[in-house]
Formats: C-alpha cells, structure tokens, sequence
C-alpha cells in the first residue's frame, strides 16, 4: 500500500494499535472489533468479519468472534463433539486445515466458485457476494494438533472486493492473527488451569503465586467425596467401561460442588477434596457446602437405573463435612507443584469420611460444622472415635 492511498493513514495507525494490543495481551473479540472499525473507515467493501482459532480445553476445540455491520461483535465456541459431525466434515475451514490451504477466494454471486462447498450456498443465499479466508499458522506444523486462526471476511456488495480490498486484507490479515495471539494463548492458559486446578487455584498461579511453601491461612469448610465399592468395580469392570462408570459418577457429583461456590482442589482417585471459603458469612458457607453434598448424593443415587441398563454397577457416594483452618496454596518439590490445602481439619475431614460406611451414613459432618451451620437437617450419630484423636468425636449425620 502506497503512502498516495487514502486508506494508508487508516491502516498505519491499525498497525500501531495492534501492536499495542497484542503487547497487552486484547482480548480475541477486542481485537476483532479494531480491525473491524479501521477497515469500515478505510473504506473497504466488508460486511463481515469472522476468527477462528484453536483452543486447548476439556470440552471447547476452538473459539469464533464475528462482528458484522448488522449485529456488531459476537462470541462463540466449537466443542470437541461437534467435530465429528457433518457440518464439520464439508466444512471450508477444515479442508483448509488438513490440506494446508492458507488462502481460500471464492466470488460467491458466481454459482461455479461456490459449487464446492455447501456453507457457500448459504452465504450466497442470505446475500454475500464475496469471501476470502486466510489461514495462520502458529508454531509450525510438526505436531499432530495443528495450531492456528483463521480469519474469514466476507461482503454484501453487488459487485464484491475490490483488488484494494484484497489488498488491506493480505496486510492486515497477519497482523490481526499475531495481535490476537498473546490474548487467545492467556486466555487458553486461564481456561486450562481452571479445568485442572479450579477457578481460585488458576487465579493465584497466573498472578504469580508459584513459589514452593507459598501458603495461606483459610478459613473454610472441607468437604471430601468418596465412591463406596470403588475398589471391587475396579476388578470387575473392564478398563474401558470402567473409566466410563468414574466419568458418569464424577458427572453427578462435581457440578453441584462447583455450582455452589466450592472448588474442587485435588480428584482422589474416585473422589475429590474440595474447599468452600466461609469469608463473612461461615453459616452461608456451610449451607452451600451441605446442599452441595446431598445434591451430589441424590444424583449419583439417580444414575443406578441407566447404570443398570448398561450393566455397570451403582456406587454410593460418601461425603464428610468440616469446618476449620487450613494453609491454602502451593505445595510441592522437584518442579512439581499443587495448589491444595494442607492441615489438622482436612485429615479429620478425610477420616469423617472413612466413617460413613462403618456407621451407615452417606453423609458425616463434624460437630464443628454442625454448629456453625445451625441447621435442623443435620443430627447428632453420637460421639466415635477417630485416629489421631485422643477424644471420641461427636459426628452429625441427615436427620
């Protein structure tokens, strides 16, 4: 682009700006929205914006931000589970992916340059005349996961681009990709340390809470979840299907922990440890952490019917709550690192638990949470003994 172009002011401040953003780590959708509104002032035929990129995350493979003239900036994810579907398979993009195509054009008012590919029937169907997508590749292809974005722009103009239009696309196209970059991979380190740590654990980490010993006093409830008859499906059911029943299990026992405000800070195997803060309202706490508990008990109880069906065995579930001070943070040596809580309350929480099937109970709580959370739902079960206790411990089970 020549200095006489009238866009050439437009674009060089873009390029300022998204090396700027890219330094700061803008979000996708920021991004987005900047190239957006210095291509429209150029003067550039576009109607439609689109950026795709590759994620890493449990559930989500890649993210979408779009912005049209029509409805401005929008935000959307691709599940893994939707690549395996039609859509998926004829789609552009993927053929871009595997064949490594990193320019695709297609004048969309002529039925020829959209045979190919059926999404082009729609887009000419709901009035684009004109596409053109380009692929960026990040970190080369040597791995088996290719990574990249790919931004697609798209116009409603009767007579399509321009050769000036292509022209502020080659050159902004890159730009656009490496400024989003630095955003896209926070934002995937973020997603992926809450998947694996938890919400608070993964905001501590990316704040650079990552000194060994580098520990807290919290105030919280402890609750830890065990699935009774573990150990004996582990030798009955075959591998496979075996990780398939934890799976299942784990389904109806995680959401109504995290849903209730708790996060789940280490899987034990079939169970979990996790930590609800009391902060300034401890009976509030505890009421969230006994309605996470009986919800997860009741929906692992409601799984033994489908269970059946498949000819997996139903496994109770078993929950102890209490209530003390423990050190949160970060435990660990050798380079590996855990953000956990540590101290005298979760070793008697986990041998509450340990309780539950001798005395009969799916559900255990301490005398200390009992009383702090005031409800009549909980009754006494009597004072037992407990390892590592010199006092027999009153425990409290649903009334």
């Amino acid at each position: 682009m020549s200095d006489a172009d009238p866009a050439a002011p437009v674009i060089r401040a873009l390029d300022s700006d998204l090396v700027a953003m890219a330094l700061r780590r803008a979000p996708v959708d920021d991004v987005v929205e900047r190239v957006a509104a210095a291509v429209c002032d150029a003067g550039v035929r576009v109607n439609q914006i689109r950026l795709a990129a590759r994620t890493l995350h449990p559930a989500i493979d890649a993210i979408g931000v779009s912005w049209s003239t029509v409805a401005g900036i929008e935000t959307g994810v691709f599940r893994h589970s939707e690549s395996r579907g039609a859509a998926w398979m004829r789609s552009p993009l993927r053929h871009m992916i595997e064949t490594g195509t990193f320019r695709m054009r297609r004048r969309l008012a002529d039925p020829a340059e959209r045979a190919d590919f059926e999404v082009f029937e729609e887009l000419a169907a709901e009035g684009h005349t004109d596409y053109l997508a380009q692929l960026f590749e990040v970190g080369g292809n040597d791995t088996a996961r290719r990574e990249g974005l790919i931004i697609r722009w798209m116009t409603k103009h009767p007579r399509g681009f321009r050769d000036s239009d292509v022209a502020i696309f080659e050159h902004v196209g890159p730009r656009a990709a490496a400024a989003a970059l630095p955003g896209l991979e926070r934002s995937i380190a973020r997603n992926l340390l809450e998947a694996y740590v938890g919400d608070r654990s993964s905001a501590q980490i990316l704040e650079g809470s990552v000194q060994p010993g580098e520990t807290e006093a919290m105030d919280a409830v402890i609750l830890v979840a065990d699935l009774a008859g573990f150990t004996a499906a582990s030798d009955a059911v075959p591998g496979e299907r075996l990780v398939d029943l934890l799976d299942r299990h784990m389904d109806a026992m995680v959401p109504p922990v995290t849903g209730q405000g708790g996060e789940i800070l280490a899987f034990l195997g079939d169970g979990f440890l996790a930590a609800f803060e009391l902060k300034a309202d401890p009976a509030l706490a505890c009421a969230a952490a006994l309605e996470a508990a009986t919800a997860a008990i009741e929906g692992v109880a409601a799984l033994a019917p489908s269970l059946a069906d498949d000819g997996l065995p139903a496994l109770p579930l078993e929950v102890a709550l209490h209530v003390g001070t423990v050190r949160y943070g970060n435990v660990g040596a050798g380079g590996r690192q855990a953000f956990t809580v540590i101290g005298p309350a979760v070793n008697l929480a986990s041998r509450i638990e340990a309780l539950c099937r001798p005395l009969g109970h799916s559900l255990l709580a301490s005398e200390a949470f009992a009383s702090t959370c005031g409800t009549p739902r909980l009754r006494s079960v009597g004072a037992h003994p407990i390892r590592g206790v010199a006092e027999p411990v009153t425990l409290y089970g649903l009334a």
